[in-house]
């Protein structure tokens, strides 16, 4: 029985105070934590070279490890969220790496957000790496968002890698075995939201 803070939630202490309220005094007994959001950036700050560039500088907290804590202290389960190919901050970054836009440029859905191009598998190291730091400072679980290619957008006009020939469902079916083969033998219990289409 879960509530779920957004990044500037947990980084905004009267917000996360009445949160934590609620758990202490309702059945609830799970918490879901944006580890990353909509936006690329990330929820706490981190020396891991490659991801310290991507905290964000806007919403976040400072002392997510010791929050981690205090909730496992009341017995809560920690679940961490990861937005994982929806990701404006890190096509900033590299651009390359993006959905392409037909006739040049990084292809962005209605919202005006980007994604990273699920057959760019050098992006693929860079979460499973936050996830593992993620788990390195108390998540319990981590749960993987916008696994998939985008939907929501000018889609005739996006163009996307291909690697030896993989369509989209092997591209991603590749991403999975990676970030499992990865991540297995931390320990780390795993979960990914899937999107109804």
């Amino acid at each position: 029985k879960a509530i779920y803070m957004t990044q500037c939630v947990v980084g905004t202490p009267s917000f996360r105070e009445e949160l934590v309220k609620l758990l202490d005094e309702t059945e609830l007994n799970a918490v879901v934590i944006d580890i990353r959001d909509f936006s690329g950036g990330i929820a706490f700050p981190t020396d891991n070279p490659m991801l310290k560039d991507m905290v964000s500088d806007k919403c976040g907290a400072r002392d997510m490890e010791a929050f981690i804590k205090k909730l496992h202290d009341k017995h809560i389960y920690v679940i961490g969220r990861i937005t994982t190919f929806q990701n404006p901050l890190y096509t900033r970054m590299h651009p390359e790496q993006a959905v392409q836009k037909t006739g040049g440029g990084v292809w962005k859905d209605n919202k005006g957000l980007a994604f990273v191009d699920v057959g760019a598998t050098e992006y693929w190291k860079t979460v499973a790496e936050l996830a593992k730091e993620s788990y390195a400072i108390g998540f319990d679980e981590i749960n993987f968002d916008y696994i998939r290619y985008p939907s929501d957008g000018p889609m005739k006009e996006a163009e996307f890698i291909k690697r030896d020939g993989k369509n989209k469902q092997e591209m991603l079916e590749d991403f999975f075995k990676y970030l499992h083969d990865e991540l297995k033998p931390t320990g780390v219990v795993m979960s990914a939201d899937l999107f109804g289409m």
